[in-house]
């Protein structure tokens, strides 16, 4: 009964505004710390170029679906009061008067309860995604929804890899940078195979509510109560790379050279 009183109260919770809102102000803030030292000399020269770019981390995994699913891109134009919201963000991020907007989000501490819920509304996106590519497959495929739940989701990767790609080379390898994105990864994988096969004992919205709970959990542990962005599954990455990849050893490096 307990259970079912907190998965009534998640189920309740609508993404507008307070998802929303914390997501769009972080992606902002996102992108200002993309521009660096000069953040305000190119807001200021280049204040459209600033707003594309800005549109698109506050937008990223919509765009992506939209553009592997053969949808118009700029729906998100479309969604009235959530494009406003995330228009005033962005100007307050890099235009309030007297930079107070970001002072006191900082000064009071307010980006650890944001990122608890721009989690929660990853979680919201992954579900979404799949339920979309489900519609449109009439649930035939496993991996095709996984994948677009994963776009809607963390997005943000994708964009962040083209950037650096377009601005130093494609010498870096694609690497899923932290551990929300990977919690996202795996509430797709669990989410498409409930869906198709009710592999666990739950329906798909008790699972779905679960997921959530250990993505808020998660986050406020790593931004909480601890000092780095501790990763619950890097002992099990190692673990099966070394199974499937094999163990590398680079060769010891002598006098500035690599011995053979």
């Amino acid at each position: 009964m307990e259970f079912e009183a907190v998965r009534d109260h998640i189920l309740s919770v609508p993404i507008f505004p307070y998802l929303w809102v914390p997501h769009a102000v972080l992606m902002s803030i996102a992108l200002r710390n993309t521009l660096g030292a000069r953040w305000q000399e190119i807001s200021r020269d280049s204040p459209l170029s600033c707003l594309i770019i800005g549109m698109v981390y506050i937008y990223p995994g919509g765009i992506l679906a939209a553009l592997i699913q053969g949808e118009p891109l700029l729906s998100f134009l479309m969604a009235g009061p959530q494009l406003y919201t995330s228009l005033a963000a962005w100007y307050l991020v890099f235009y309030c008067p007297f930079d107070l907007f970001f002072k006191l989000f900082k000064g009071l501490r307010l980006q650890a309860i944001a990122f608890i819920l721009q989690d929660w509304q990853r979680i919201g996106l992954v579900m979404s995604g799949i339920d979309h590519a489900n519609k449109q497959t009439n649930g035939q495929y496993f991996i095709y929804p996984v994948v677009i739940g994963i776009l809607k989701s963390s997005g943000f990767m994708f964009i962040k890899y083209l950037e650096v790609g377009i601005v130093n080379g494609l010498k870096t390898g694609f690497r899923v940078p932290n551990q929300a994105t990977k919690t996202m990864i795996v509430a797709a994988v669990l989410i498409q195979l409930q869906t198709m096969y009710s592999v666990f004992p739950l329906s798909v919205p008790d699972l779905y509510c679960v997921l959530i709970i250990a993505a808020v959990v998660l986050r406020a542990f790593t931004t909480i109560f601890t000092a780095a962005d501790w990763d619950p599954y890097s002992g099990l990455e190692k673990l099966a790379c070394s199974i499937v990849y094999g163990n590398f050893k680079p060769a010891p490096v002598v006098n500035g050279k690599k011995k053979d």
